[in-house]
């Protein structure tokens, strides 16, 4: 009897007839009526930071690194300095915390820095570098351990991590000033050597992690220094290669917060959410300094969010409730007895299917051992079918698993008849034996394979079905079943869903669409996608929940072709119309953030919504942002105090448009600059960081110019210049004008600006304050009126 055969008998014994829920597509336009009326069910919560038992006392979570294994989470963090060993801790949902204790005792793990486990071919390995003084590799054969040391030191400075990309190439990064370096590697114990990569902070670069999704590379990484601050976390997207050149996207730093109470973010590390869909960001804040010395850390957990070329992070958030991470819809271990209630058997006992249904677009996973041991030539070589989008004996799909040919196909099977789709090689060295998962993933019109988290197939223009998920096999298994589960989720689809903080960033293509707006990629300068609003009443409505009641200013990026249309704003319990002037967008560029209004926000779960009211074009929306505002005072004098020596800050990070008058006096003849900082955010202050350590403008006075700068930290622009002859032992009186995107600067009563600019992607409120140490230049104290 043929392979098909067989398998047609299994499943025609048990079938049973599949019902297929009726639901509406996720992607498809929502009915205005319905958009802002939807409820809000943010269902389990979770709040930053996390708290576990167990944690190292007088020093917590540092540089935590999370495993997804057969269905379970695995924390491990950086060991105490001095102290042996490295914890563990397990969960199910990213929320909860199970301590594991110790799984490692090997004497050379003192103070072990940043470790981090990969799950490969029965084997779990460990990378670490205790105190700093080289990496070691351990293994285990449990996720929990032990784990016995297999290697020399390796040196490699720290914080190694370890990608294996989908052809099966392993690729380690680690710590380095200037720039993460990345090195190819032949097998889990042996790196080659390395090249420096274009992911750099401007100064000791740490704590990488490479992720791949839907085709591109995204790489992780932090700076400056664990005291500082202002550490902080970048991200570098490539479509090439690991260890190829990264574009560094607009919205770095990707986690940032220098508050009192909640700064030091960074050592992230990435892993996907029990959904099968979703995305999370795991890193530490800073709590302080131990009595002996090292850091004391949390640890935290982010919602990530993925749009094209484009990730941000849904935060950070802190000491507020968040949505949790999403369960899958259908999820259980069925081992070798699954339960009556979630499974039916079918066949002679070898195959069952779930007895819940997937809708269309879904993503299955199947964790299993083929059998306990290898075949020995007289026993029929195995083959095991993971089945999906199940309706019926004649109607369904399968990924197989060929162990004479060491192949995974996808099967299609409709009106009774099978054809092979796709095949393709497993991984070299594949031991059937072990522990191992394959994904599907049905999005729309393609269909995706994964091996071992590895994309093996993919099969475009192949509608999604849903249906019932299940496995059967030959006499030649003998299967131990695992962690098996679908969620209604696909391709990012959950990202829509997402309940987005605020303050924080939507992306206009994870919001509810309302009418009938188009998505396109390819228009925006960072690969992201945006939704275009062509026909009146379009819009998008996003789901939000509040963190602190107060003022906030929406914002949002849209094109500049925009210019002249009418939109309409709907938050806080009131309707704001916004005309998009043509005065509001900057010349440079394609694309301008706006300021559409404050808006008075009550604390909790509701809906910001913004739609088309007019205008007669059509506007291309990227993103929108809410801020936290705070009401400018009229003719404040302020003298800049706080943070540092040479940058000094003062006044309110919410403050939005606004005058600063100042006087500044050249006392004598002097190659020395002098500056006035504008709308600055996430201030920092510490000797190993970069020097412009803080987010807004700067207005450097020198030589008979002025200039203005974009500062955000590592990434400095000089974006215009003016002319302003200052004598020695003369005085100008300067006032700078922030409207909106818009930089404007006048000097001694003049009625023509000296410079002039509006910032595509503007910051639109923050702080002022002042820079320089030179006695050569005098600026008097700042005064501040409002705009309104």
């Amino acid at each position: 009897m043929n392979r098909r055969t067989s398998i047609g008998i299994l499943l025609s014994a048990g079938a049973l007839a599949v019902i297929i829920a009726a639901a509406a597509a996720l992607w498809g336009p929502a009915k205005k009526e319905g958009a802002d009326n939807m409820t809000i069910a943010i269902g389990q919560t979770m709040q930053n930071p996390l708290v576990l038992e167990q944690e190292w006392e007088d020093y917590g979570i540092g540089d935590p690194f999370v495993l997804r294994h057969d269905g379970k989470y695995y924390l491990y963090c950086s060991t105490k300095d001095w102290r042996v060993g490295v914890k563990a801790w397990s969960s199910d949902d990213l929320v909860t915390w199970r301590y594991e204790g110790l799984v490692t005792e090997e004497p050379l793990t003192e103070g072990a820095y940043a470790p981090e486990v990969v799950y490969w071919n029965g084997s779990f390995y460990m990378y670490t570098s205790p105190a700093g003084k080289g990496h070691y590799v351990l293994q285990s054969d449990k996720p929990t351990g032990p784990f016995v040391v297999k290697t020399e030191n390796l040196g490699l400075t720290i914080d190694g991590s370890v990608f294996i990309d989908d052809d099966g190439k392993w690729l380690f990064t680690h710590a380095e000033s200037g720039g993460i370096m990345a090195a190819p590697m032949t097998d889990p114990f042996t790196i080659e050597p390395g090249k420096k990569l274009n992911t750099s902070l401007g100064h000791w670069t740490e704590g990488s992690m490479i992720v791949k999704r839907n085709g591109r590379y995204f790489i992780t990484y932090t700076g400056n220094h664990v005291f500082s601050k202002g550490y902080r976390v970048n991200y570098g997207v490539s479509r090439e290669a690991p260890d190829g050149v990264y574009a560094i996207p607009e919205n770095n730093p990707l986690l940032i917060s220098t508050a009192d109470g909640f700064n030091g973010l960074g050592h992230s590390s990435t892993v996907m959410g029990p959904d099968m869909d979703s995305y999370y960001l795991v890193y530490h804040d800073l709590a302080g300094r131990s009595a002996e010395g090292p850091p004391v850390r949390r640890l935290n957990i982010d919602r990530l969010a993925f749009n094209g070329d484009k990730l941000s992070v849904l935060g950070p958030t802190h000491g507020t409730p968040v949505q949790a991470p999403a369960p899958p819809a259908f999820a259980d271990i069925p081992e070798y007895a699954p339960p009556a209630d979630k499974w039916e058997q079918v066949g002679d006992g070898r195959g069952w299917l779930s007895r819940s249904a997937a809708e269309e677009r879904h993503t299955a996973e199947f964790n299993f051992v083929l059998r306990g041991e290898a075949g020995d030539g007289a026993r029929e070589e195995a083959t095991l079918d993971m089945i999906f989008a199940y309706e019926n004996e004649g109607e369904y799909r399968a990924a197989r698993l060929d162990e004479a040919s060491m192949t995974l196909s996808l099967v299609e099977v409709e009106d009774g008849i099978e054809k092979i789709e796709a095949s393709g090689p497993l991984p070299d060295g594949m031991d059937l034996t072990k522990l191992h998962t394959v994904r599907a993933e049905s999005d729309g019109d393609s269909v995706k394979l994964y091996w071992d988290g590895l994309l093996r197939i993919e099969r475009k223009g192949f509608q999604a079905r849903g249906g019932k998920i299940g496995y059967a096999w030959n006499a030649g298994a003998n299967p131990r079943l695992r962690y098996t589960a679908f969620s209604n989720e696909a391709g990012g689809s959950s990202d829509r869903k997402a309940i987005k903080p605020v303050p924080g960033s939507m992306e206009a293509v994870h919001g509810t669409p309302i009418g009938r707006p188009e998505e396109r990629f390819g228009i925006t300068p960072d690969g992201s996608g945006a939704l275009v609003l062509a026909h009146k009443g379009d819009g998008v409505s996003f789901p939000v929940h509040v963190a602190r009641s107060g003022d906030y200013l929406l914002s949002a990026s849209v094109s500049n072709a925009s210019a002249g249309s009418l939109l309409a704003i709907e938050a806080g319990g009131k309707t704001v119309k916004r005309k998009l002037e043509p005065s509001l967008f900057a010349d440079d560029g394609e694309w301008t953030k706006v300021p559409l209004g404050l808006f008075e926000l009550e604390a909790g779960t509701r809906r910001i919504t913004v739609r088309l009211a007019g205008g007669g074009g059509e506007v291309a929306l990227r993103y929108v942002e809410a801020a936290e505002a705070a009401a400018v005072p009229d003719n404040v004098i302020v003298e800049p105090t706080e943070v540092g020596t040479d940058k000094r800050f003062g006044g309110d990070a919410g403050w939005t448009d606004y005058d600063v008058s100042f006087d500044v006096t050249l006392n004598e003849e002097t190659i020395d600059e002098t500056s006035v900082l504008l709308r600055t955010t996430n201030e920092s202050e510490f000797p190993d960081q970069v020097a412009d350590s803080f987010m807004g403008y700067q207005l450097t006075f020198r030589n008979g110019r002025v200039v203005l700068y974009r500062v955000s930290y590592e990434n400095v622009e000089e974006v215009e210049s003016g002319i302003l002859a200052i004598a020695p032992g003369e005085t100008k009186r300067v006032v700078a004008k922030l409207r909106g995107a818009a930089l404007s600067v006048f000097a001694d009563g003049g009625e023509e600006p000296i410079l002039t600019w509006t910032d595509p992607n503007a910051f639109l409120h923050g702080r002022v304050g002042k820079r320089g140490l030179s006695e050569a230049w005098t600026v008097s104290p700042l005064t501040i009126s409002s705009f309104k």
